[in-house]
């Protein structure tokens, strides 16, 4: 079986509403995410490499959890984009396009974070 890129493991993670972290994976460089209320990189847990804990470290600042609801079009329509956006990741063959699209995923979570603060 041919091992998965790393950019379409994190893309099935986000898919499924997963939270990925401002923190990186110090075996691999690939973005922690939160399952579970565990902190864990999903590229070295599928892949069998390293650690697919964490190591404890000093807390990072990390993207504040998101209300469930959007805040009005502006927010419905980015996340329609983040949607659209993981799909064309989770499809593409370019590690370069792939970056890009991930980078704008990012810009959307932050988007959003800042329009559902109080």
């Amino acid at each position: 079986m041919t091992e998965r890129k790393p950019e379409d493991i994190m893309a099935d993670h986000l898919l499924k509403g997963e939270k990925m972290l401002a923190k990186e994976c110090k075996v691999c460089g690939s973005p922690l995410f939160e399952i579970k209320g565990e902190t864990l990189c999903v590229v070295c847990a599928e892949q069998g490499r390293g650690e697919k804990r964490a190591p404890p470290e000093a807390p990072a600042p990390e993207l504040p959890l998101l209300p469930a609801a959007p805040v009005g079009e502006a927010g419905a329509g980015i996340e329609a984009a983040i949607v659209s956006l993981c799909a064309r990741i989770a499809e593409e063959g370019d590690e370069r396009r792939c970056l890009t699209l991930m980078e704008a995923v990012r810009a959307g979570a932050e988007a959003l974070r800042l329009l559902r603060q109080p």
